[in-house]
């Protein structure tokens, strides 16, 4: 009888430890803070302001990958001198305007607009405005470099994004592993 009663307090006892809120050192209760959750579809073409640590981290890192492009195609066409100096002010030209149609383009496919023939109208719009930057400075490519080095031009872009997203794919099954 006397073994039962222990190991009746004994449970008792360990029931009501295990309920009590944990104390701090100074006697007061620990505070529960509500878990905050980002919601699952944020908009995230709201405007913003970065902090400026992570601007200037999103900012190095895109210059670092900009490097790592131009080393790349200059590698893989393999320009003279002369060809080298005419080449790079032309191609930092063409992707400049590029980038800004695509910006554009996503823009206008965000969330914030409005849908309807209008939109639509402006993608078909922006969607021609690519294809004559193209255009334009394959004929300005084709004043510099023999044709097989401005085919080189886009395969060369299209292998290094390839590989950019490969490297980021890989980052990323590591990191869930």
């Amino acid at each position: 009888m006397k073994y039962f009663l222990t190991i009746l307090i004994v449970m008792m006892a360990f029931a009501g430890i295990s309920q009590a809120r944990p104390v701090f050192g100074d006697g007061h209760l620990k505070q529960e803070r509500p878990v905050q959750r980002k919601p699952p579809n944020r908009d995230l073409n709201k405007d913003k302001v970065l902090r400026p640590a992570r601007a200037a981290k999103i900012a190095d890192r895109l210059e670092r990958t900009k490097m790592a492009k131009t080393a790349f195609i200059t590698r893989q066409l393999d320009l003279s001198p002369a060809q080298n100096e005419k080449f790079w002010p032309v191609y930092n030209q063409y992707q400049n305007e590029l980038l800004e149609a695509l910006v554009e383009k996503r823009l206008n496919n965000s969330p914030n607009q409005a849908n309807g023939i209008e939109q639509l109208a402006k993608e078909d719009a922006i969607d021609k405005k690519i294809s004559d930057i193209r255009i334009h400075y394959r004929n300005e490519f084709l004043k510099i470099l023999p044709p097989e080095k401005v085919s080189m031009i886009y395969k060369s872009e299209k292998q290094f994004n390839d590989e950019m997203i490969k490297q980021l794919r890989d980052r990323k099954d590591e990191a869930n592993n």
